[in-house]
């Protein structure tokens, strides 16, 4: 399954590059330079364009694999029954879809109510390119976990990088937005990006 898994990621990465190598390029040179994220931001084509599919579809693909390494990795000194890795991970990957598309239905209402859409597509922008760099992440550190048995990784390499990344196109966000409430969007942003994961890590701590 995990093998499977990273050949379809494999297969993603690769026909970005191939068929879309100067965005996929701007992209890659969007965390190390500040001239090509603003880049990036202003232009505003990525979501309208093919590539923003393949890394969403890799990002949706590999994310569930990560967790389905923690927990297939995790049972080995818990009580925990799970069922067989095929139908977990399909499980995963439904709930993941449904977080997904119920957080674009939430962001779409919340910027329509509150005249936020030139916002959303910086929003959307920035959160595309987080899930790219993401997705890289994942491609490189699920092999290792997953061959070398270590989910450990997970916590001392993984997170940090993950965060990193994340507060830095965070940071980024809120630098280049205007006339938008800080207020309304620490809300939608707990609500919706946050407390989903935390309700689910309560959950499987409990079980523990």
């Amino acid at each position: 399954m995990i093998t499977l898994i990273l050949l379809i990621g494999l297969f993603l990465i690769t026909l970005s590059f191939v068929l879309y190598k100067r965005k996929a390029l701007l992209m890659l040179r969007a965390l190390f330079s500040k001239r090509y994220l603003q880049q990036l931001l202003r232009e505003g084509k990525l979501l309208y364009e093919r590539i923003y599919l393949y890394f969403t579809l890799l990002h949706l693909f590999i994310l569930p694999g990560l967790l389905l390494i923690f927990f297939q990795l995790c049972i080995y000194e818990t009580k925990i029954m799970l069922p067989q890795p095929l139908q977990f991970y399909a499980i995963i990957f439904t709930g993941y879809i449904l977080l997904f598309f119920l957080a674009r239905l939430i962001l779409e209402f919340f910027t329509n109510i509150f005249n936020y859409q030139d916002q959303r597509l910086i929003y959307l922008t920035t959160k595309a390119l987080f899930r790219f760099y993401n997705a890289l992440l994942l491609m490189c550190f699920i092999p290792i976990m997953w061959y070398t048995r270590t989910y450990q990784i997970i916590y001392f390499v993984y997170l940090p990088l993950f965060v990193i990344i994340f507060f830095t196109f965070f940071i980024q966000f809120l630098r280049n937005i205007n006339g938008i409430s800080r207020i309304n969007f620490f809300i939608y942003f707990c609500s919706l990006e946050i407390l989903p994961y935390l309700l689910l890590l309560k959950l499987f701590i409990i079980k523990l």
